[in-house]
Protein backbone atom coordinates (compact mmCIF):
# COMPACT_ATOMS: atom_id res chain seq x y z
CA UNK A 1 0.00 0.00 0.00
CA UNK A 2 0.98 2.89 -0.87
CA UNK A 3 2.40 5.04 2.10
CA UNK A 4 4.13 9.00 0.39
CA UNK A 5 3.17 10.64 -1.98
CA UNK A 6 6.24 12.99 -3.92
CA UNK A 7 5.12 16.48 -5.96
CA UNK A 8 8.31 18.43 -7.24
CA UNK A 9 10.33 19.35 -4.11
CA UNK A 10 7.97 17.85 -1.47
CA UNK A 11 6.62 14.87 -0.12
CA UNK A 12 3.51 14.33 1.85
CA UNK A 13 3.64 10.60 3.74
CA UNK A 14 1.27 9.06 6.37
CA UNK A 15 2.38 10.87 10.09
CA UNK A 16 4.23 8.51 12.31
CA UNK A 17 5.66 8.86 15.88
CA UNK A 18 8.75 10.20 14.98
CA UNK A 19 7.70 13.06 13.20
CA UNK A 20 5.29 14.38 16.68
CA UNK A 21 8.27 16.42 17.79
CA UNK A 22 8.06 18.42 14.52
CA UNK A 23 4.58 18.82 14.49
CA UNK A 24 4.99 19.76 18.74
CA UNK A 25 7.29 22.56 18.28
CA UNK A 26 5.52 23.70 14.90
CA UNK A 27 1.99 23.70 17.09
CA UNK A 28 3.88 25.75 20.02
CA UNK A 29 4.45 28.56 18.07
CA UNK A 30 2.31 31.57 18.75
CA UNK A 31 2.31 32.60 15.22
CA UNK A 32 1.40 29.37 13.81
CA UNK A 33 -1.51 29.41 16.12
CA UNK A 34 -2.92 32.68 15.44
CA UNK A 35 -6.06 31.99 13.91
CA UNK A 36 -6.89 28.44 15.15
CA UNK A 37 -9.44 27.60 18.17
CA UNK A 38 -6.31 25.85 19.41
CA UNK A 39 -2.83 26.59 20.67
CA UNK A 40 -0.31 27.67 21.10
CA UNK A 41 -0.08 23.85 22.71
CA UNK A 42 2.61 22.44 25.35
CA UNK A 43 4.58 19.43 23.97
CA UNK A 44 2.59 17.13 25.88
CA UNK A 45 -0.61 18.54 24.43
CA UNK A 46 -0.02 18.32 20.89
CA UNK A 47 1.48 14.20 22.05
CA UNK A 48 -1.64 13.16 23.93
CA UNK A 49 -3.71 14.25 20.80
CA UNK A 50 -1.72 12.86 17.89
CA UNK A 51 -0.36 9.77 20.03
CA UNK A 52 -3.60 7.81 19.23
CA UNK A 53 -4.19 8.98 15.37
CA UNK A 54 -0.34 7.65 14.69
CA UNK A 55 -0.59 4.24 16.14
CA UNK A 56 -4.42 4.52 14.38
CA UNK A 57 -2.91 5.05 11.15
CA UNK A 58 0.35 2.64 12.11
CA UNK A 59 -2.93 -0.75 12.52
CA UNK A 60 -4.56 -0.19 9.45
CA UNK A 61 -1.12 0.55 7.34
CA UNK A 62 -0.37 -3.43 8.92
CA UNK A 63 -3.50 -4.62 8.00
CA UNK A 64 -2.58 -3.18 4.48
CA UNK A 65 -6.00 -1.01 5.02
CA UNK A 66 -6.92 2.97 4.06
CA UNK A 67 -6.46 4.35 7.89
CA UNK A 68 -9.41 6.40 8.97
CA UNK A 69 -7.81 9.40 9.74
CA UNK A 70 -5.69 10.48 7.11
CA UNK A 71 -2.54 12.37 8.53
CA UNK A 72 0.13 13.43 6.62
CA UNK A 73 3.44 15.16 7.77
CA UNK A 74 4.95 17.71 4.71
CA UNK A 75 9.00 17.14 4.21
CA UNK A 76 11.36 18.09 2.37
CA UNK A 77 12.05 15.00 -0.57
CA UNK A 78 15.60 15.48 -1.03
CA UNK A 79 16.62 17.19 2.20
CA UNK A 80 13.37 15.84 4.78
CA UNK A 81 13.42 19.32 6.07
CA UNK A 82 10.34 19.56 8.45
CA UNK A 83 7.62 21.79 6.43
CA UNK A 84 4.00 21.20 8.14
CA UNK A 85 1.36 19.00 8.21
CA UNK A 86 -2.04 18.15 6.85
CA UNK A 87 -4.94 15.76 7.46
CA UNK A 88 -9.01 14.51 6.31
CA UNK A 89 -10.72 14.06 9.45
CA UNK A 90 -13.53 12.21 8.96
CA UNK A 91 -17.01 14.19 10.07
CA UNK A 92 -19.23 12.02 11.98
CA UNK A 93 -22.30 10.50 10.42
CA UNK A 94 -21.25 11.04 7.23
CA UNK A 95 -19.34 8.59 5.38
CA UNK A 96 -17.49 9.90 2.74
CA UNK A 97 -17.71 14.33 4.45
CA UNK A 98 -14.07 15.03 5.36
CA UNK A 99 -12.53 17.70 7.06
CA UNK A 100 -9.38 19.13 5.55
CA UNK A 101 -6.58 20.92 7.93
CA UNK A 102 -3.08 21.91 7.38
CA UNK A 103 -0.59 23.49 9.49
CA UNK A 104 2.77 25.08 7.71
CA UNK A 105 5.46 25.73 9.77
CA UNK A 106 5.99 29.56 9.75
CA UNK A 107 9.59 29.01 8.29
CA UNK A 108 8.39 27.70 5.49
CA UNK A 109 5.11 30.20 4.58
CA UNK A 110 4.66 32.19 1.55
CA UNK A 111 6.49 29.16 -0.78
CA UNK A 112 3.02 27.60 -2.09
CA UNK A 113 3.17 24.42 0.26
CA UNK A 114 -0.14 25.31 2.30
CA UNK A 115 -2.06 25.20 -1.50
CA UNK A 116 0.34 22.29 -2.07
CA UNK A 117 -0.81 20.68 0.75
CA UNK A 118 -5.08 21.59 -0.20
CA UNK A 119 -4.31 20.36 -3.53
CA UNK A 120 -3.00 16.75 -2.38
CA UNK A 121 -5.88 16.54 0.32
CA UNK A 122 -8.37 16.84 -2.86
CA UNK A 123 -6.35 14.35 -4.44
CA UNK A 124 -6.33 11.83 -1.42
CA UNK A 125 -10.06 12.13 -0.69
CA UNK A 126 -11.42 11.74 -4.43
CA UNK A 127 -8.84 9.55 -5.77
CA UNK A 128 -7.84 7.39 -2.85
CA UNK A 129 -10.96 7.47 -0.71
CA UNK A 130 -14.53 6.84 -1.09
CA UNK A 131 -15.14 10.78 -0.55
CA UNK A 132 -17.75 12.65 -1.77
CA UNK A 133 -17.43 16.02 -0.05
CA UNK A 134 -14.76 17.92 1.56
CA UNK A 135 -15.30 20.53 4.48
CA UNK A 136 -12.85 23.04 4.97
CA UNK A 137 -12.96 26.28 7.83
CA UNK A 138 -10.94 28.51 8.63
CA UNK A 139 -11.44 31.64 11.34
CA UNK A 140 -12.44 35.10 9.57
CA UNK A 141 -9.65 37.07 9.13
CA UNK A 142 -7.32 34.65 8.32
CA UNK A 143 -7.18 35.52 4.50
CA UNK A 144 -4.10 33.24 3.61
CA UNK A 145 -6.37 29.90 4.57
CA UNK A 146 -9.46 31.43 2.46
CA UNK A 147 -7.07 31.90 -1.03
CA UNK A 148 -5.80 28.56 -0.13
CA UNK A 149 -9.10 27.09 -0.28
CA UNK A 150 -10.14 29.02 -2.90
CA UNK A 151 -7.28 28.22 -5.37
CA UNK A 152 -7.79 24.01 -4.92
CA UNK A 153 -11.51 25.13 -5.84
CA UNK A 154 -13.90 25.20 -2.57
CA UNK A 155 -16.52 27.47 -2.55
CA UNK A 156 -17.47 29.55 0.42
CA UNK A 157 -20.55 28.41 2.18
CA UNK A 158 -20.62 31.30 4.58
CA UNK A 159 -19.75 32.30 8.24
CA UNK A 160 -20.88 31.17 11.86
CA UNK A 161 -20.25 33.91 14.15
CA UNK A 162 -18.72 34.03 17.31
CA UNK A 163 -17.94 29.79 16.60
CA UNK A 164 -15.12 30.00 18.50
CA UNK A 165 -13.29 31.30 21.69
CA UNK A 166 -9.89 31.78 22.65
CA UNK A 167 -8.84 33.59 25.80
CA UNK A 168 -11.27 36.80 26.01
CA UNK A 169 -11.38 36.87 22.12
CA UNK A 170 -14.00 35.25 20.07
CA UNK A 171 -13.36 33.90 16.06
CA UNK A 172 -16.54 33.60 13.24
CA UNK A 173 -16.35 30.33 11.69
CA UNK A 174 -15.92 30.90 7.98
CA UNK A 175 -16.85 27.71 5.74
CA UNK A 176 -16.00 25.94 2.50
CA UNK A 177 -16.85 22.86 0.36
CA UNK A 178 -15.60 21.48 -2.31
CA UNK A 179 -18.37 18.56 -3.95
CA UNK A 180 -16.39 15.42 -5.86
CA UNK A 181 -18.61 16.55 -9.03
CA UNK A 182 -17.07 20.45 -8.68
CA UNK A 183 -13.64 18.84 -9.56
CA UNK A 184 -13.50 17.71 -13.28
CA UNK A 185 -12.51 14.77 -14.14
CA UNK A 186 -9.34 16.25 -15.81
CA UNK A 187 -8.39 17.94 -13.18
CA UNK A 188 -8.50 14.50 -10.82
CA UNK A 189 -6.31 12.99 -13.13
CA UNK A 190 -3.78 16.01 -13.48
CA UNK A 191 -3.91 15.93 -9.42
CA UNK A 192 -3.13 12.07 -9.91
CA UNK A 193 -0.31 12.05 -12.22
CA UNK A 194 1.05 15.72 -9.77
CA UNK A 195 1.36 13.53 -6.52
CA UNK A 196 3.35 10.35 -7.89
Amino acid sequence: MKTKWIKDNISFSYCVEADLMNIASMLSKESVCKYMFFGPNKEEDTMAYFSPLVRSIEDSLKEDKIPDCHVFTIRGNSTGEFIGQCALLPIEFTNGNYLIGYQIDDTQWRKGYGTAACDFLVHYAFNVTDAFRLTGDCARGNSGSEKVMMRSGFQSEGRQRKYWSVGEKYFDRMLFSLLKEDVPESRLEELNNMYR
